[in-house]
């Protein structure tokens, strides 16, 4: 089992806070189209599946600031790519359930398990995972290795542990910067001073 680097980190903290922030902007849409007919709301379904797109295309929208790759599996389902340092990582994008202090992910396979042994790097299956609120917002976002799955019907992924992704803004040009430096009006300040000494 692997660790991530700092840098690996600071990337999925930064597409962390590009989902949370597509989910804030849209997140509501999801209720939306869930109000337009009552059979929408029978059970679960519609609502994940709303989700699940949103999150789709949040993922899509927010790689592109981040130095990190997407890729599309098996099923349309989204992957994250990434190599870190001697590791290739593959997130896969998925829906987790929370029981208590714990969180469970379905998988009606074991193909997230595959991995390439010819590979330059050490491959590694992790997931890319995100419970919502009832308002349809991200509650938790996380990523975890995937260790095995625990076969049943369906069956379930066994997980390393989590890292929890809060969301952390990119750093750059785009914000206020205070400065130090003197501004030109106090020059104009100083000379109207002076000039209204000299004229009494």
């Amino acid at each position: 089992m692997s660790h991530l680097s700092p840098e690996e980190l600071d990337r999925l903290e930064r597409l962390a806070f590009g989902i949370r922030e597509f989910f804030s902007e849209r997140g509501h849409n999801i209720g939306t189209a869930l109000d337009q007919d009552p059979c929408f709301r029978e059970g679960e379904r519609g609502r994940s599946g709303l989700a699940r797109s949103m999150m789709q295309s949040a993922v899509a929208a927010a790689v592109g600031g981040v130095e990190l790759d997407l890729e599309t599996g098996d099923g349309g389902v989204r992957l994250v790519r990434s190599i870190d340092r001697r590791y290739l990582r593959r997130y896969r994008v998925l829906a987790a359930s929370k029981h208590e202090d714990d969180f469970r992910i379905l998988s009606s396979s074991d193909n997230i398990l595959q991995t390439d042994s010819d590979s330059l790097f050490f491959e590694e299956p992790w997931v890319l995972a995100y419970t919502l609120n009832q308002d349809n917002q991200v509650e938790d976002l996380f990523v975890a290795q995937v260790l095995d799955r625990l076969d049943g019907t369906p069956g379930a992924l066994v997980l390393g542990p989590e890292y929890m992704l809060v969301g952390r803004p990119p750093t750059g040009d785009g914000g206020f910067q205070p400065t130090d430096e003197d501004l030109p009006m106090d020059d104009f300040e100083e000379e109207g001073e002076e000039g209204a000494v000299g004229a009494g």
